[in-house]
């Protein structure tokens, strides 16, 4: 019977767990959506106020319920920077929208000087956190002139503490000789009075003492601990993260909203294949679209992936850089089925991060996008770069709002993630740890923190999936299919545009296709071999000198700065090809460092930086080995065509003829190695030129030679100096 009872209870047990679970991750998804920073710039103005409303409305009232908030955070020191405002008006219509955002949980954060009217929209919020190098006070200031009547009872009515108003009317009355004490109604509640007035301090209960921080006969500036102290902050926090952490929201909503209360115009974008140069390069032309078409969201489609994270982090950076500045942009990576390696990067500086997490599918199982995967990038790169990587990550990571842990976990599997909880008052406070981090806490700071879960257990690879993303702050909303338009549904809009880029654009992407590229490489070389093969036929030189000019400068709009040593390295194995055939007859040093200079221009100017890693050089050594046999292909065609274009009609037009006096000849060429010897030593006249090839005339033959290496015009005097069976080598004389 015990047994029965014991198993009812681990029964029960493991379903009050997944219930938990489900709860947490619920939790998670509500309050990514239900919160909001707003950026109050300094000074207010009323364009500022009427940008904040239109905004903060937008959320408040969104058509999508995903999207509604009931927590506004206010940051009045964007930058950390002071905040200081003279115009009353400005302010007060602000305060009076603050004021009016009935049920609706409003905090200001305040983590550097605030002085001024500036402080009359902080007082209207309901919280106040302030960091610890911030200053409340006071509301005169240079430029502020004494109060009036109506401006003190605006004042007062936005505090709505009538126990602690003495503490505000410090900060614009110096007069004020302000003490505090317990209340004689309630003696566990503590009032603030102003030692002038005999009956306001008849409320207190016993002897009043002092206010520490602040003096009698000075206009009051609140320090954060005495801002603490006197119930006027109810927090502190230095960043926008700790204030995340402290009321327990998810990191991504620490970043303002780039539409600042525009209505949505969005369009989308698919990146697919290997993170590159040129990736980077069309997503900056589609930004660039976007804005040219007055868009404010971007979804990326990430089906992408790749090792090299510092293309990737480029991106990412770009990414950050549009979502600022003049006509920001939304950018949301929509993550369908996985975002391993480079694909995370390109996350982390998007807006926000969507990812599928379908329904249970027949066989019971729910299909969820993953994120983080790196395994690929481990095994192609060394220990050390991987430190050094696995640093910068976790700098811009944090540098995003996320939890810097994560980007260890996802680099080392050795790594044990563990999320704590604070204790007591601070149960909504939460941090995610290593195991190092947590029994160090525990020494530092013991009785503070208790250990909620293990997200990632030590010695197992760490991706997320997206209800896992989502508990930790990662993404954002979750979808329960991979159609982007369930994700225009979240952002309020019916569907997503695809940016149109230009001609010249689509052009260059089309060349740059790998099968595009290589029978461009092929048809080059086909020419180059048939203008230095057959005399007089100019066309397959002009195709392959096109040929490599489009392929480079298709290249040249991703390679950077490998572009230029490309180049370089191609034009010195032409050089060095010609000197081989027209300098140093033979084929020899010359000939075969000209081959391979040419292909290693052709491998490096599809790189945008030189190969690093083994995962480079592999790569590398892929694509010379195509175009070797690229260039052995075109050996192979470049001599058919030779043998066969006399005979085609209409192209053997091409090649230059002989003079007419061929035709009177008896004898018009050598039929064999016994006559072409006779000719040693033989003096004649060219009628064509030799480049190295060409025909010369001795007596009244017409005899097919090569030079000596060297150009010989048309009409010049050669004596045959070198027989080889057949072949006749001639040099000027």
């Amino acid at each position: 019977m015990h047994l029965t009872v014991f198993r009812h209870l681990s029964w029960l047990s493991a379903v009050m767990v997944g219930v938990v679970a489900t709860a947490t991750a619920a939790v998670a998804q509500e309050a990514a959506a239900n919160a909001m920073f707003v950026t109050v710039s300094q000074p207010i103005t009323s364009d500022a106020v009427a940008r904040i409303r239109n905004q903060v409305n937008t959320r408040i009232h969104h058509v999508i319920p995903e999207q509604r908030v009931d927590t506004i955070v206010f940051d009045f020191n964007p930058d950390g920077k002071p905040a200081v405002t003279t115009d009353y008006g400005p302010c007060y219509d602000l305060a009076k929208y603050i004021g009016g955002l009935q049920g609706k949980r409003t905090i200001a954060f305040v983590h550097a000087p605030t002085s001024g009217h500036t402080v009359l929209p902080v007082l209207a919020c309901k919280e106040v956190v302030m960091g610890r190098n911030a200053v409340l006070g006071p509301i005169l200031t240079d430029g502020v002139t004494k109060l009036g009547p109506s401006e003190a009872t605006e004042y007062q009515v936005r505090f709505n503490r009538d126990d602690r108003w003495p503490i505000v009317q410090k900060m614009f009355d110096p007069d004020v000789r302000l003490v505090k004490g317990p209340s004689r109604r309630d003696i566990s509640k503590v009032i603030y009075a102003d030692a002038r007035y005999p009956a306001a301090v008849a409320d207190i209960a016993g002897q009043p003492v002092p206010v520490q921080g602040v003096q009698d006969g000075q206009l009051a500036r609140y320090s954060a601990s005495v801002a603490r102290e006197i119930e006027l902050a109810k927090a502190q926090a230095d960043t926008r993260k700790d204030l995340a952490e402290l009321y327990g929201l998810p990191p991504s909503i620490i970043r303002d909203d780039p539409l600042q209360g525009r209505s949505p115009v969005a369009f989308q974008w698919t990146l697919q294949g290997d993170v590159d140069g040129a990736m980077r390069e069309s997503v900056g032309r589609v930004i660039r679209d976007v804005r040219k078409k007055d868009g404010n969201i971007l979804i990326l489609v990430l089906q992408c992936g790749g090792t090299d994270l510092d293309v990737a982090r480029g991106l990412a950076e770009d990414l950050v850089k549009a979502q600022s500045g003049d006509n920001p942009l939304q950018i949301i990576a929509f993550i369908p089925e996985a975002a391993p390696d480079a694909a995370t990067v390109i996350a982390l500086g998007c807006s926000e991060i969507v990812m599928t997490r379908s329904k249970a599918e027949a066989e019971g199982e729910a299909r969820e996008a993953t994120i983080g995967n790196f395994e690929r990038y481990l095994r192609s790169v060394r220990q050390q770069a991987i430190d050094a990587q696995k640093k910068s990550l976790r700098d811009f990571a944090e540098q995003r709002g996320y939890p810097g842990i994560l980007i260890d976990g996802m680099l080392d599997p050795a790594v044990e993630i563990l999320r704590v909880r604070g204790q007591e008052n601070n149960r909504n406070k939460t941090r995610l740890l290593s195991r190092e981090e947590f029994e160090t806490l525990q020494r530092t700071e013991p009785g503070l923190w208790d250990r909620d879960k293990v997200i990632k257990a030590p010695g197992v690879p760490f991706a997320p999936n997206a209800s896992l993303a989502l508990e930790l702050g990662l993404a954002r909303f979750t979808v329960p299919t991979t159609d982007v338009r369930r994700v225009c549904e979240i952002y309020g809009v019916t569907e997503a545009k695809s940016p149109e880029l230009g001609w010249v654009d689509q052009f260059a992407e089309f060349l740059r296709i790998p099968a595009v590229t290589i029978i461009l490489v092929m048809v080059g070389f086909i020419g180059l071999i048939l203008e230095l093969k057959v005399p007089g036929l100019t066309v397959p030189g002009i195709v392959a000198a096109l040929c490599f000019i489009l392929v480079f400068w298709s290249q040249s709009r991703f390679s950077g700065e490998m572009f230029v040593l490309a180049l370089l390295l191609f034009i010195l194995g032409i050089v060095l090809l010609g000197i081989e055939i027209f300098v140093l007859p033979g084929f020899g040093i010359c000939g075969i460092s000209g081959i391979v200079f040419m292909l290693a221009g052709l491998g490096l100017v599809t790189f945008d930086k030189v190969p690093e890693n083994a995962s480079d050089w592999v790569n590398f050594g892929v694509r010379i080995s195509t175009y070797l046999l690229a260039l052995m292909g075109a050996m192979v065609l470049a001599f058919l065509i030779a043998r066969f274009l006399p005979q085609v009609p209409y192209a053997n037009r091409m090649l230059l003829a002989p003079p007419t006096e061929q035709a009177d000849a008896a004898e018009p060429l050598l039929p064999g190695a016994s006559e072409a010897a006779e000719l040693l030593g033989a003096i004649g006249t060219t009628t064509t030129p030799l480049r190295p090839a060409g025909v010369v005339r001795f007596g009244d033959k017409f005899v097919d030679v090569v030079s000596d290496g060297s150009f010989i015009p048309a009409g010049s005097r050669v004596q045959v100096f070198a027989v080889e069976g057949t072949r006749i080598v001639v040099k000027e004389v």
